[in-house]
């Protein structure tokens, strides 16, 4: 993402230590009465464009109008009163690669400054005896692009808790000004100082790179978020919300056009297939959405995509922990961020149950996305994962989100194949779901490194023995041939070395918990079995669809 102006950045710095010095506290300023909802979420336009195409930085903004569906009038006094409200902005892309991610950059906040008496969400306005200073009840106020495009209001996230909903004038951004020298409370940011910022300022940054599809099907939305101070936690649901949208480069500007209309909630729930959850730090801290997304089986891996979106967690997080089983075989860990420095990622391993993705300095702050991934060889299960807090504060280090994690072991590794003419064919589970649960039609065996053009024929067993097959395999299937040890199904090799050995479970809750050996026995003139066929890996199938664990 695009850096803002020094001078900005060293004023911001200066503010954000103030805050970030200060500990969160529990929402004790929270009254009863206030809900303030993002009643519509209008277009979204460029602004401002600097830079050359395709390596160019756009300036957007969108229209925001709040409502006021609660039973009190809300303070909307402008700066420097720090009883106002706060909107902030987020842009986001879903692409073929099958991930969400934030495109902008953590954008500045703007400060209201002047509520209207309109009724554009049908409530019946009451309007309040001191105008423009008050929302009043059912009452609803527009910002609109150029409004809220004025750099005059825009400040940096970092000055506000969004838990509380709370800002301190003395020492921010409008009060320091671009010199920075006084702080002394009042105004010192001037018009002049934010018309002279250029023609992308503080407003909501878009690179080209970002915008530019590529053939990747890419699908864009935007979010704004309504920070309303004393509000409670329980009715902030509806304080944000998103609507997809198209972006078409014109030769000159960027088009960026709604697509749907408002949706309330985070915007990761924009993501297609994903399962969306959040939760708070208790009363003390704000609220974190964990949105997953998980493909596969490939190869006997699944791979788990994660999406964390901090709305109005003050303290930011610091650590994401998701649970694994214990023996699980973690691969292809990866994190991704909203800027372009290679020094600030996050750390990730894996820990006896769990995968650990952390960082001492670059924190999840409100109002951004976070990306964390990897690839299991167990299915996907309910589960809770834990986000660490950055900074200290009131109430628990660490609290539990309800997620999907690799939790679920259905395929057990039973020995290695064996092959004199290249790599022994290996079993997987596969199939759409790949899971054997009872009355799934499409599950499969896949075999991967199988001669191609090969026959298999796969053969199944309810016990295991190691029977060793000169000269160097091992046959996991015990009992007779015939018997115990019966043909399930038969593959034939792709050009690639692939096989698919279909393996319907029937629907019969019989089957619920039996385990499957399973052993396939390829045609290959040469082999070693017989001198004309190869023997695959052994896997052990866990049947069933209330089976669950790791065990």
């Amino acid at each position: 993402m695009a850096l803002r102006e020094t001078s900005i950045s060293a004023v911001a710095a200066l503010a954000a230590a103030a805050l970030l010095a200060l500990p969160a506290h529990a929402q004790s300023n929270s009254v009863p009465g206030i809900d303030v909802a993002l009643g519509q979420l209008g277009d979204i336009n460029q602004v401002g464009r600097t830079g050359t195409y395709p390596n160019g930085t756009s300036a957007a903004a969108m229209s925001t109008t709040s409502c006021n569906f609660g039973s009190v009038e809300v303070p909307w006094f402008a700066p420097m009163d720090a009883e106002h409200p706060f909107i902030s902005f987020l842009v986001t892309r879903e692409d073929r690669s099958g991930r969400i991610f934030q495109i902008s950059d953590r954008s500045y906040v703007k400060h209201g400054f002047f509520a209207l008496a309109d009724n554009q969400c049908g409530l019946g306005c009451s309007t309040p005896a001191q105008f423009g200073q008050y929302l009043g009840v059912g009452c609803s106020d527009t910002y609109g692009i150029s409004n809220n495009s004025d750099n005059y209001y825009l400040a940096p996230p970092a000055e506000i808790d969004p838990w509380l909903g709370e800002w301190d004038p003395f020492c921010s951004l409008f009060d320091l000004g671009l010199s920075g020298s006084t702080c002394d409370g009042g105004r010192s940011y001037s018009h002049s100082q934010a018309n002279g910022l250029g023609p992308i300022g503080n407003r909501i940054h878009l690179d080209d790179q970002d915008l530019i599809d590529g053939g990747q099907n890419a699908v864009f939305a935007y979010q704004a978020y309504y920070v309303i101070g004393q509000e409670a936690d329980g009715v902030r649901g509806n304080n944000l919300g998103w609507s997809r949208m198209s972006a078409d480069w014109t030769g000159t500007k960027w088009n960026l056009d709604p697509t749907t209309t408002m949706v309330h909630g985070s915007i990761l729930e924009s993501w297609d297939g994903a399962t969306v959850t959040s939760a708070s730090n208790a009363g003390d801290d704000g609220r974190v959405y964990v949105a997953v997304k998980v493909t596969g089986p490939n190869q006997g891996k699944w791979h788990y995509e994660y999406a964390l979106h901090n709305r109005d967690n003050s303290r930011a997080i610091s650590e994401f922990r998701v649970p694994i089983c214990p023996s699980a075989a973690i691969s292809g860990l990866g994190f991704r961020d909203i800027d372009d420095d290679a020094n600030n990622q996050w750390t990730s391993s894996v820990l006896g149950g769990e995968v650990v993705f952390s960082t001492d300095a670059n924190a999840l702050e409100w109002n951004t996305i976070y990306n964390f991934w990897f690839d299991a060889d167990v299915a996907p299960e309910a589960g809770t994962a834990n986000l660490g807090e950055f900074r200290l504060g009131v109430g628990a280090n660490q609290f539990g989100v309800p997620t999907t994690a690799p939790l679920r072991r259905i395929a057990f590794d039973l020995g290695p194949g064996c092959s004199l003419s290249g790599t022994p064919p290996t079993l997987h589970p596969h199939g759409d779901p790949g899971v054997p649960e009872i009355g799934n039609t499409n599950f499969a065996i896949l075999a991967v490194d199988q001669a191609p053009g090969s026959v298999g024929f796969l053969y199944g067993s309810g016990t295991t023995a190691v029977v060793p097959i000169a000269p160097t395999c091992n046959a996991y299937l015990g009992g007779v041939f015939g018997v115990n040890i019966l043909l399930y199904s038969q593959g034939l090799a792709n050009a690639n070395g692939r096989a698919v050995y279909p393996l319907p479970v029937p629907n019969n809750p019989s089957y619920e918990g039996v385990r499957v050996k399973l052993q396939a026995v390829v045609i290959n003139i040469g082999g070693p079995f017989a001198g004309v066929a190869d023997i695959s890996s052994g896997l052990e199938i866990r049947v069933g669809s209330a089976t669950t664990g790791c065990n």
